[in-house]
């Protein structure tokens, strides 16, 4: 009797489903649309806002004609793909034509975004965003999975839609059995058709009830309040006029239309300590920041007499409709992102809406009824609003798009038919951006895309982070930057401290001071993230630290709820934690399929011993799926802050890690059901091996000062140029001034395209801006700084002039070290200015720069620079003809650029090898070959075989001891501070006019500017450049002259002697003050130096020698160490099968070292109690 229940309610809700479907206005339209689309490539279905066309048009296609939808008939299409704009609406729309199908449980319709996907080989209808659809034309261009593609919500323009529409535009020539929908409000419909050769317009009517439009406009002193944040006043009023105009008997919710999330939580607070007071509004807010789980909340029912309010972005205006909306209000603002070319800055500012956009967000009060919609503005505002937004294309930067479009084989982008093309010089500046990063060169007039390219563009994450993973990868420092790089790829998950205010702003901080890092925000997620792994893997009982347990300990379960807590007391986001877990492991899995990551790196993410459960899982996520599709009755609970409501669930609910544990204990699936697992917890166990995450989380939080500069080389490989220097009064602002967010938010910097830009309130060094100030008292920094290793303390005696140990005397004596090192440096200069490397400029109040660290000022212009230009003895240097340095030891100067050359050589010879290694193995792949990529397939002998095999072993232990070598020099290098102390400045536009010896003629040089040269003080006189001829460089020494700038083209990016030699006064002294300006110079000495660093290329390149006599060669040229000691050192790099190992030996002593982080800190820990080595 139950189960004849339980099929008559199933069968009633069938019915009730059809019934729905039937009455949609696109039901109507059924035939008509699947007999034009037999008949044309291309049909546009224009529906207004809830007429069924994005639910219903799917099903359509693959039913087609058949009456009865169980299986398909004429006209109908077998593999179908749906794109959206967002992921949530990928993923609710997949869930609810799966519902409609009857195939819940099924796999017939699937979806699959950036992190998750439900796609099966019996999957017949995708849905999926527009990037991963742009992604898969990369493998495949011609799209041949698909029958037909199915582009809705095409009227908002983003720019993946419009090169989706070009592309699909081509690709209809190509195939003419495929057929595009394109489905979108009615929104400009006939810029479509046109486009696509005036093809056929289903125009289908929505399903809108009457609407009463009412203008309620701020008033003045509501607008003069509205500066810097939003008025809640008239948002509360209207809560009021609600409540007091209809009964609380009428059913009916309220969708508020904000700019941002500042504006929602502005208007949170107020709101709902109204709906405190009345009893009759539950606030929720909706947002691309909340978790699911909150976002699923504006889909519950509330309760009777009780209202929802939802405060919500744009998300709601076309993506997703909530039922039960009777009441909209419209702020008539956006947050929109723009593109400043010339400053490279991003601008997130407040515009005002569209005519469509105001037209789509009154739509949404008429879906289930008579509706109300309050528009906050004017109807003369309203007839000012532009009549459709402007194209997404227009307004953010390119590189991604033209990359894209180059590896899909599209030889002229500017060719390519958008539908409203960009800006011909945004393209042009995008292929500069890509030239410059080495991503594309030009081969016979062709734009052909490097191997370098081929790797960032199948890495779905913007160029500086593709470029730090492939960095990583060549210094094998992967598992540290896999970290780093998915922090920043994915929205921070610690909440931005200025969503909060008073005491509760403060404990934030405080409990958040513990893991701050003074290096940059990056280390600081990191920090987290190694933390909540730690604390995962401990509350699950997968790690035991300090002792080993046998079996699990109840009393775990007191830590199990404590995660909970710890996330909330900090402002963490497991939602987003996870998605770092699983984007790290992407990323991992992106490097592994490129040949840059070993298969022995990430045979650690899977967990093997667990594969019998792996069914359990795929049950686990139908079930929570089953489960988010029961709406639930919100309660006024729901109006309580998170943290009381989880404090709640704390007390009251068991410890998802406990439950973790115990089905971990178990083996049956019906462990499941009991416990409740919740999916996430399971999938960091089973598919992302929780244990190995908590084993690299332990060596990360133990590395050294040497690896930390040593990975912060990686991440400013990436992130380079984007780069700021310090203002000269920061100093003064952070002593006087200060601000609410801390002691720097006053702290200026400067960019090369924008100047005055200050660091986001939510930084790390607006509450710890010391340690961007140099110290110019070398001893006191010594001293505070204890941990400084000995081969710094040996590298700073270097840049001494008058200092002549050895290095051996400064391990023996560091007391006549500090004796020899000037107690105080002249103004301006020192041993370790600092730059800050971001991440991204963002403009909404004013400039902010994003995702800071703090970088070695000169080793990072050194190593990354795309334009080095220096005086004729190296005691001044431009940098990218913005930064200026000028350096009091000459040799260190020189030794650092000869050291530098070296170094960048070597890199570029490292990233050839690994790059043509990945072509051979994606070659390989593509041709099918099946084994080492030698043979032809068809009569391969063994002895070939072998032959290929060893040649392959042989080219990885050349890249392996490359990898080492320039690991072990970079830290060398960066602990030695090259170039000894120096000052550093930015050049303004003036400086620059007369930066080189060939100037623009159209510019007035300011040494011929009579005007300025009778202001010149009388002790100055006027240097000729003619007056200092250059030497003829030899054709055989590789040396030109730079037409473009004078003096020596050392390298692509070296110049030597190609700056403006500065005015010298007549009693023989410079300018600048506490500078030894050298006297006039020979002429054939700046090209004798020339020569001497042109050699450092050749031995940086990987030849027939062994790259252990160029490091070796590389020592005694750069006098980084004295020659010819230990000549046994190179035997430690001599062993690969010890190194694989984790261990080496040491030349001196013959004894094995445990490698403990990197090779170099390992070998320099073993130094300092080597006896043979001291003595």
């Amino acid at each position: 009797m139950y189960l004849d229940f339980l099929l008559k309610r199933k069968f009633a809700r069938i019915v009730k489903l059809r019934i729905d479907q039937s009455v949609l206005p696109i039901a109507n339209f059924r035939t008509e649309l699947l007999s034009t689309l037999s008949k044309h490539q291309v049909v546009i279905v224009a529906g207004d806002t809830g007429c069924g066309k994005s639910t219903q048009v799917p099903q359509y296609l693959y039913y087609g004609e058949s009456n009865l939808n169980d299986t398909p008939g004429p006209n109908s299409y077998q593999n179908i793909a749906v794109t959206q704009p967002r992921r949530i609406a990928c993923i609710s729309l997949a869930a609810r034509v799966s519902t409609e199908m009857l195939n819940e449980r099924g796999s017939k319709v699937g979806y699959q975004v950036r992190f998750e996907r439900s796609r099966t080989k019996a999957t017949r209808i995708l849905f999926l965003t527009e990037g991963l659809l742009l992604r898969q034309m990369q493998r495949d261009p011609f799209l041949n999975d698909y029958d037909v593609i199915v582009l809705d919500e095409v009227h908002e323009r983003h720019w993946q839609t419009d090169c989706l529409l070009g592309l699909v535009k081509c690709l209809i020539v190509v195939r003419p059995k495929l057929r595009v929908v394109l489905m979108s409000a009615t929104i400009n419909v006939n810029t479509f058709a046109k486009f696509f050769n005036d093809c056929p317009i289903i125009q289908v009517p929505g399903r809108l009830y009457p609407i009463d439009l009412h203008y309620i406009p701020l008033s003045p002193v509501e607008i003069a309040n509205t500066t810097d944040r939003i008025d809640p006043a008239p948002y509360i009023r209207l809560l009021r006029r609600i409540d007091v105009t209809y009964p609380a008997t009428e059913r009916g919710d309220l969708l508020i239309f904000l700019s941002g999330m500042a504006d929602i939580q502005a208007i949170m607070e107020p709101a709902k300590a109204y709906a405190e007071e009345t009893k009759r509004w539950i606030i929720l807010p909706l947002h691309s920041a909340l978790s699911a789980s909150d976002q699923e909340k504006v889909f519950h029912v509330a309760p009777d007499c009780v209202r929802k309010c939802i405060l919500s972005t744009n998300i709601a205006e076309t993506s997703l409709t909530i039922d039960g909306i009777r009441f909209v209000a419209d702020s008539g603002k956006v947050k929109e992102l723009s593109w400043d070319s010339k400053a490279r800055m991003r601008c997130l500012k407040e515009f005002s809406i569209s005519k469509a956009s105001a037209n789509q967000r009154k739509g949404r009060a008429g879906r289930t009824g008579p509706g109300v919609c309050y528009r906050f503005y004017t109807q003369e505002d309203y007839d000012n609003f532009e009549a459709f937004s402007t194209p997404e294309i227009r307004r953010v930067p390119l590189e991604t798009l033209v990359l894209q479009m180059l590896v899909m084989g599209l030889p002229d982008i500017k060719k390519f038919p958008f539908i409203d093309p960009p800006e011909m010089k945004c393209i042009d500046e995008a292929l500069d951006i890509l030239k410059s990063h080495g991503a594309i060169i030009p081969q016979n007039n062709v734009l052909t895309v490097t191997p370098l390219g081929q790797l960032l563009s199948d890495i779905p994450v913007e160029f500086s982070i593709g470029r730090m993973l492939i960095m990583a990868s060549l210094l094998r420092l992967t598992n540290p930057v896999l970290s780093l790089a998915a922090g920043m790829a994915i929205q921070c998950p610690l909440l931005p401290y200025t969503a909060f205010s008073g005491a509760e702003q403060t404990r934030r901080i405080d409990a958040l001071a513990e893991y701050e890092s003074d290096h940059g925000d990056a280390f600081t997620l990191v920090n987290v993230f190694d933390e909540w792994i730690k604390m995962k893997s401990e509350a699950t009982g997968l790690i035991k630290q300090d002792h080993e347990l046998d079996e699990f300990d109840n009393d775990n379960d007191k830590g199990c709820t404590n995660i909970k807590r710890w996330c909330r007391r900090i402002g963490a986001q497991q939602q987003r934690l996870h998605e770092m877990v699983r984007l790290r492991s992407q990323f991992a899995q992106l490097l592994k399929d490129s040949g840059l990551l070993d298969s022995k790196s990430t045979e650690s993410d899977k967990n093997l011993s667990r594969t019998q459960h792996f069914k359990n899982l795929n049950y686990a996520r139908r079930s929570e799926r089953m489960k988010s599709k029961r709406r639930r009755l919100l309660t006024l609970q729901d109006n309580l802050s998170e943290n009381s409501e989880s404090e709640k669930e704390d007390h009251h609910v068991e410890s998802d890690s406990s439950k973790l544990r115990k089905w971990l204990s178990a083996s049956s699936r019906s462990s499941i059901n009991s416990s409740n697992v919740p999916v996430q917890d399971l999938e960091l166990v089973l598919c992302y091996n929780l244990s190995s995450l908590a084993q690299s989380a332990n060596i990360q939080q133990n590395m050294t000062q040497a690896d930390l500069q040593l990975l912060k080389v990686v991440l400013a490989g990436g992130m380079y140029p984007q780069l700021a220097i310090g203002d000269s009064a920061n100093a003064y602002r952070v002593a006087n001034r200060g601000g609410t967010a801390g002691a720097g938010a006053e702290m200026v910097f400067h960019t090369k395209n924008k100047g005055f830009v200050t660091l986001h309130p939510n930084d790390v060094f607006v509450r710890k801006p010391d340690v961007l100030f140099p110290e110019r008292n070398l001893k006191k920094r010594n001293n505070n700084h204890p941990n400084v290793s000995k081969v710094q303390k040996s590298q700073t005696s270097l840049s001494n002039k008058n200092s002549k140990q050895s290095r051996d005397d400064d391990f023996d004596d560091e007391q006549t070290e500090e004796e020899n090192i000037p107690e105080v440096l002249p103004s301006g200069f020192a041993y370790d200015h600092q730059l800050l490397m971001y991440l991204d400029l963002m403009e909404t109040t004013k400039p902010f720069l994003v995702n800071t660290i703090r970088v070695p000022a000169l080793p990072t212009l050194l190593l990354y620079c795309r334009e080095v230009d220096t005086n004729a003895d190296i005691s001044r240097i431009v940098f990218d003809s913005w930064l200026e340095v000028r350096l009091l030891d000459v040799e260190a100067a020189q030794r650092a650029v000869a050291t530098t050359i070296w170094l960048r050589s070597t890199t570029q010879c490292l990233m050839e090898y690994e790059l043509a290694e990945c072509l051979r193995r994606r070659d390989q792949t593509l041709t099918g070959d099946s084994g080492d990529g030698c043979d032809n397939g068809n009569t391969t002998t063994k002895t070939s075989t072998k032959y290929c095999s060893s040649k392959k072993d042989e080219n990885k232990r050349k890249i392996r001891r490359l990898q080492r070598i320039l690991s072990h020099s970079l830290a060398a290098f960066l602990a030695g501070q090259p170039g000894g102390a120096y000052s550093i400045k930015r050049l303004l536009a003036a400086d620059v006019k007369q930066l080189f010896r060939k100037q623009d003629n159209n510019d007035n040089n300011i040494c011929e500017n009579q005007s300025q040269f009778k202001s010149m003080p009388k002790t100055c006189k006027k240097i000729n450049v003619d007056d200092i001829p250059l030497q003829e460089p030899d054709h055989e020494s590789g040396i030109t002259f730079n037409l473009f700038k004078g003096g020596y083209q050392v390298t692509d990016y070296l110049n030597i002697d190609s700056l403006y030699p500065e005015m010298i006064s007549v009693e023989g002294r410079s300018s600048v003050e506490d500078i030894d300006e050298p006297e006039y110079y020979d002429p054939s000495s700046s090209y004798n130096l020339a020569v001497r660093l042109r050699k450092q290329i050749a031995s940086g390149s990987l030849n027939e020698a062994s790259s252990d006599d160029n490091y070796k060669c590389l020592n005694e040229n750069t006098s980084l160490y004295e020659p010819n000691k230990n000549e046994n050192e190179e035997d430690c790099f001599e062993n690969d099968d010890f190194l694989d190992e984790g261990k080496t030996t040491c030349g001196t002593c013959g004894k094995f070292i445990k490698i403990q982080g990197t090779l170099q800190t390992s070998m320099l820990r073993h130094r300092r109690n080597c006896q043979p080595y001291n003595d």
